[in-house]
């Protein structure tokens, strides 16, 4: 299983920065990219850290990699779209970024060199969650549980998705399970019985991963299969979401 290290201060910081990006108005002229962009540059990035951290598992140098992982972070648009729309995320990047700067530096243990890059991989996702749920306020969605939504909450889902990864690379792994079983529960559940009629076997999958293989592998501590989960289950999230576009427009007519 994963080591996993108490990453207090990074929470706490995470949770206030988050609140001023939601209280925030974000224009969606200022993002120059797009949440599918953002995701994958975040995919990168992260795979790019976990290569960081075999290669010093391994014994060889890993300044290189730090190195190209900063040019890299600071090259992707999801990098200008954390720095324009949700502000206060920005630093708490750079000061993950710094400390496995420092960790590498010291020669610390391997343990402690994958804590402080789960420390990164936690502010990125953070960081795609927050951008996810402005983009949508900023275009004028409504929001679950306001007077006129009336619109299928896969944004929510796949914010809470995002959040859910944050939580993970800290170590809370709890939460991270609380936040899959709501997204399903409070969010999925609702939108079953029109998709059932549509694609029962995409329904029965993501209800497998939702209640069973997503909160197995938090808990089993597996980085590798619990991101390529998710990306799995937002693919499937998006189809669930053109489905139920294409069902509303044959009601219409």
């Amino acid at each position: 299983m994963t080591q996993r290290h108490n990453t207090g201060w990074l929470k706490v910081c995470s949770q206030s920065a988050m609140g001023l990006v939601l209280g925030a108005v974000v224009g969606t002229a200022q993002a120059s990219g797009t949440m599918s962009g953002y995701q994958d540059d975040v995919e990168s990035l992260d795979a790019a850290l976990g290569s960081l951290v075999e290669s010093y598992r391994a014994d060889t140098q890993t300044g290189d990699e730090l190195a190209t992982f900063k040019q890299q972070w600071e090259s992707v648009e999801y990098h200008e779209a954390v720095e324009d729309n949700a502000k206060p995320l920005y630093p708490l990047i750079w000061q993950a970024i710094g400390q496995l700067e420092n960790t590498l530096d010291d020669s610390a243990a391997p343990s402690a060199v994958e804590s402080a890059a789960n420390r990164v991989r936690a502010t990125l996702w953070q960081g795609l969650g927050a951008l996810r749920l402005a983009t949508s306020k900023a275009a004028g969605q409504p929001q679950e549980g306001s007077a006129e939504s009336g619109e299928t909450p896969i944004t929510a889902i796949k914010e809470a998705l995002d959040e859910a990864l944050g939580e993970y690379y800290e170590g809370e792994i709890d939460e991270a399970k609380t936040l899959v079983s709501d997204a399903y529960m409070q969010r999925f559940e609702g939108l079953e019985g029109g998709l059932i009629e549509l694609d029962p076997e995409l329904v029965e999958g993501l209800e497998e991963d939702f209640n069973a293989s997503l909160p197995n592998a938090m808990e089993s501590g597996k980085d590798e299969q619990v991101a390529t989960l998710v990306k799995s289950m937002k693919a499937r999230l998006d189809q669930s979401r053109e489905l139920l576009a294409g069902q509303e427009s044959v009601e219409v007519f």
